[in-house]
């Protein structure tokens, strides 16, 4: 595998192979890596530059900084990996002049809708893998093989990326849980802060999850675990408990506090009223007022 120098990048030599054959001579179709690349000592950052293809990027040594546009920067370290994927922006990069050594690879094909589905990848969230001699092996590998311009070998490419972004899920996943488990009640607490903080936003799952670096499962477990109720409806009670304030201490329209609330549409928001209440959220304010 060829290594060539690029000043702007890096001051050490980079590897980077495109996939050398057309898709269609392939087997697995629903599955392709495109490029892999080494970056040793990388200096350069990338600054809100969107990608036309989904990837990964594993940081080995070094530190510095990831954001997706318009969210919030999340800090990486070695042992860490990030995605990218079309559509979105993204400013990544090291701190300071030593750089961070990083392997990427880029892929595409139907198979990662499944990926989603199954949360094996959560956009936007930083996995902390460790810094695994065998994560390293496999990648290079698959480099390797992609550069061999052979067609059963770009294959054993794809079925090996899939093993090596599987084990990348499950490896996250336990580091996580032990981490949870050490630090239980001060985490639940800022799950549960940042869920009541956002009760005047309309309601984003997905940014919860995100901003709090767990999973979909992992954030709707701990909610039932520690409050009782599916997620969906603890924030549902939470916001018609807030409205419940509004209609005591303002005098807002009901249409008003439906959308300040995130609810855009006002009948949704009084059906709900009225099932957790018991009342319609006018009956509530004039028994308020008489009261």
């Amino acid at each position: 595998m060829a290594t060539y120098l690029d000043y702007l990048i890096s001051p050490k030599p980079i590897r980077i192979v495109d996939l050398k054959l057309e898709r269609s001579k392939l087997r697995i179709q629903n599955l392709t890596v495109l490029q892999y690349g080494h970056l040793p000592g990388r200096t350069l950052k990338h600054r809100e530059a969107p990608c036309g293809h989904w990837a990964f990027t594993y940081i080995v040594k070094g530190k510095g900084s990831f954001r997706v546009h318009g969210e919030a920067e999340q800090r990486i370290d070695a042992g860490c990996l990030f995605w990218e994927w079309p559509g979105a922006e993204f400013t990544f990069g090291p701190d300071g002049k030593d750089g961070w050594d990083e392997y990427y690879i880029t892929f595409e094909g139907g198979r990662i809708r499944e990926w989603l589905d199954a949360q094996i990848i959560v956009p936007g969230m930083v996995m902390r893998v460790g810094s695994d001699r065998s994560f390293i092996r496999k990648i290079e590998t698959i480099g390797d093989l992609v550069d061999s311009g052979i067609p059963d070998n770009a294959d054993r490419a794809a079925l090996m990326l899939e093993s090596l972004i599987y084990e990348f899920s499950v490896t996250d996943a336990n580091r996580r849980s032990a981490h949870f488990s050490g630090k239980q009640p001060e985490f639940i607490i800022q799950v549960l802060e940042d869920i009541a903080g956002s009760l005047y936003e309309p309601w984003d799952e997905r940014q919860l999850w995100v901003r709090n670096h767990i999973s979909r499962s992992t954030l709707r477990r701990l909610v039932l675990q520690n409050t009782g109720y599916p997620l969906n409806e603890y924030v549902n009670r939470l916001k018609i408990s807030e409205a419940r304030k509004l209609l005591r201490l303002t005098g807002l329209q009901i249409k008003e506090i439906s959308q300040m609330l995130g609810y855009p549409d006002p009948a949704y928001f009084s059906r709900l009223f009225k099932k957790y209440t018991g009342v319609s959220a006018m009956t509530y304010r004039s028994k308020m007022k008489q009261g």
